[in-house]
């Protein structure tokens, strides 16, 4: 079985539906301007709770503009699939993936925004994409977008969403406002994902405060991911959440599979002297690298380096595939055969990566 634990909608097109928010929050619900479902549409909202000025600088309609045919437009075509689920069915099948785990591209709208409206837009796009893939649910299995700015409401939402909407795995933000993951108001969720035994996906929205500084894609595009996943990495381990939550599973994505190695590296050097102030080491019992190896997952990009030294170090079975379709730097449609041909795999660690390791956290 081959799973693509990372893939994406185009909710954007439809924020109008997606976001069509009950009382007392239906004055937030975004109005749609003019014609058409494409990356051109405009809506007008107050939804995103991103900083403006980063906002601008990761725009980048240039690339799914049809009218710019970059790349002979393929690139903007595909965007077809990140709504209409017969057409994406057929996609994946050419990447001969049969399941795929899906989230909005827009992830901060449905997990930053503050109380009550927060947890509105977290069911409003829980509820949406529930029927989204209707019909498909044991191929597309949608991750439950937790309303980390209401975090009283987070375990709350994630159980709806695994007992009611079936959903297999819960997203958690690298971090909101000035609350990093370490937070104790986030305690219960965490309490909650072990008792479900579901995963929860810290995926990146690549905006906050350190690449929203810089001023064009390319430059944030490069920084987001890290810059993102990696205050939570260090809140999760040196803030010993994963100490009270042994039995937690946290996946990071679209940082490579050799991105945790140099913070695995630096904690443990820095853990030869903080462990001797209780006050300030997070309780640890074990050497930060212990907790990446035990609680911690990451995908692999297709066409990074060698990946001997990490395998080595995270171990094979917290390593998974990620597409990241249908979006521009997606390998689509040659990401599994691109792991297939690699040399520094052996085909159980291939195996491995395509999918079982994904079947095992995702319990399928």
């Amino acid at each position: 079985m081959i799973i693509d634990l990372d893939s994406h909608l185009r909710e954007g097109y439809f924020m109008d539906e997606v976001y069509k928010l009950p009382e007392p929050y239906a004055r937030f619900t975004p109005q749609k301007m003019g014609d058409g479902r494409n990356h051109n549409t405009k809506f007008v909202h107050s939804l995103d709770p991103g900083d403006p000025q980063g906002r601008a600088a990761h725009r980048h309609p240039y690339i799914y503009d049809p009218k710019v045919n970059w790349r002979n437009g393929e690139i903007a075509e595909r965007q077809v699939a990140g709504y209409d689920m017969e057409r994406r069915f057929k996609d994946i099948k050419k990447e001969g993936i049969d399941k795929e785990v899906i989230f909005p591209t827009g992830i901060n709208i449905a997990t930053e925004n503050i109380g009550g409206l927060g947890l509105a837009c977290a069911q409003a796009y829980n509820d949406w994409v529930a029927k989204l893939v209707k019909g498909y649910e044991n191929v597309f299995l949608p991750a439950a977008m937790a309303p980390a700015g209401c975090p009283e409401a987070m375990a709350g939402e994630l159980r709806r969403c695994v007992q009611e909407l079936g959903f297999k795995a819960g997203h958690l933000v690298p971090y909101v406002g000035n609350r990093n993951v370490d937070h104790p108001s986030f305690y219960p969720y965490y309490q909650e994902a072990e008792e479900l035994g579901v995963p929860l996906f810290c995926h990146p929205n690549s905006n906050g405060e350190l690449t929203d500084r810089f001023d064009n894609f390319f430059k944030t595009h490069v920084l987001g991911r890290v810059m993102n996943c990696t205050p939570a990495l260090v809140a999760l381990v040196l803030g010993g959440v994963f100490e009270k939550f042994p039995k937690l599973k946290v996946v990071f994505f679209e940082c490579s599979a050799e991105w945790p190695l140099y913070w695995m590296h630096r904690m443990d050097d820095d853990w030869e002297w903080a462990k001797d102030f209780p006050a300030i080491s997070g309780g640890l019992k074990m050497a930060p690298s212990e907790y990446v190896k035990r609680n911690c997952y990451v995908t692999c990009e297709a066409d990074e380096g060698d990946m001997t030294q990490s395998l080595k170090e995270i171990g094979e079975d917290h390593i998974l595939m990620a597409t990241d379709f249908p979006h521009f730097d997606s390998e689509y449609p040659h990401t599994v055969s691109s792991i297939r041909e690699r040399k520094d795999l052996t085909p159980k660690q291939k195996d491995k990566i395509l999918g079982e390791n994904a079947a095992r956290i995702l319990n399928l």
